[in-house]
């Protein structure tokens, strides 16, 4: 199961844990990914400079195995990203915006470069940029993703890439598809939606029973405007992937209406989640959802993935 990221970074299984916001990561789901062997990544989307401070001392103390830190290029975070720089992190994340400065940054400081991509132009930019991995992230992905199937332009990522490691994003949720993504040449997977399944996982409870209840069809999630169009973030490009609920199914495809009704909707949204009603909040979720059937410990799922993919692989090699 070793491939060349893993040799590259130090870690023992080509699995990493999305860096996804700061309500969905904390020092504890990162470092127990890290410890199990794969690649923890701290989310510094909306968490302010000390708190990742502290952030980063809290997983130093719970692990010595590498970790990283994910930074959203086009929305403004210098101070945070400042203040990673200065506590030495090795890996650095990168998503959306121009990659060159922030990997010229994060290089200076010793640390080793993402750089999460959604089309081939962006892959040709991470690529002169001279990140060190290239993440080809999907539209099976949930949250922001882009508009390419990740296995359709995975293998055009790899072909550009040359010998620096991809990593496959997008509806991975299991060892076959760290499998299917192995066996197209890929370095990896990186996953987010199986990882908010987890004990160390801060998203509430009722958000990580509505990822283990959703169906395993290809409705099962949306992808659509509206979030950001309630949170007034302009992401362009972008769409968002959530669980199909209640929110979704009143507002979506009524965009002009949910402009007029912004301040009032997102009332309604902040008491869903003060009751923890998952039919009246946002559940980020990608398509591979409907195949999580429970909530385990972050190090168990690290090992069971790894598991499960090199028995798929084995098996696969011993029939031809």
């Amino acid at each position: 199961m070793r491939t060349r990221f893993c040799d590259l970074l130090g870690i023992m299984h080509p699995i990493v844990q999305a860096g996804m916001a700061r309500e969905y990561t904390s020092p504890e789901l990162v470092a127990a990914v890290s410890a199990a062997g794969g690649l923890g990544i701290l989310g510094c989307y909306g968490r302010p400079a000390d708190e990742a401070v502290a952030a980063i001392r809290r997983i130093r103390a719970l692990t010595d195995r590498p970790f990283g830190v994910n930074i959203v290029l086009h929305v403004p975070h210098e101070e945070t990203f400042a203040a990673c720089l200065a506590e030495h992190v090795p890996v650095f994340s990168f998503f959306r915006g121009d990659p060159a400065p922030a990997v010229a940054r994060a290089h200076a400081a010793g640390a080793l470069t993402l750089h999460q991509i959604t089309t081939i132009a962006e892959a040709e930019q991470a690529c002169a940029a001279a990140a060190d991995v290239i993440v080809a992230q999907g539209h099976e992905a949930g949250g922001h993703m882009g508009p390419h199937s990740l296995w359709s332009f995975l293998p055009s990522v790899i072909a550009l890439a040359g010998e620096r490691p991809v990593l496959a994003a997008g509806g991975i949720v299991d060892g076959h598809g760290l499998a299917a993504a192995l066996s197209l040449g890929a370095s990896g997977a990186l996953m987010g939606t199986r990882f908010l399944a987890t004990v160390e996982c801060p998203a509430s409870d009722g958000y990580k029973h509505a990822l283990v209840a959703a169906t395993d069809t290809p409705d099962a999630t949306i992808a659509d405007s509206l979030f950001d169009i309630l949170w007034g973030v302009d992401w362009p490009g972008i769409q968002v992937r959530s669980l199909r609920n209640a929110l979704t199914e009143r507002w979506a495809g009524r965009e002009s209406e949910l402009r007029a009704a912004r301040d009032e909707v997102n009332a309604q949204i902040h008491q869903a989640e003060t009751v923890d009603d998952p039919e009246g909040y946002a559940v980020l979720a990608g398509m591979g959802v409907g195949r999580i059937h429970d909530i385990c410990p972050a190090g168990d799922l690290v090992r069971a993935i790894a598991g499960e993919s090199e028995h798929i692989l084995r098996a696969l090699a011993n029939r031809s």
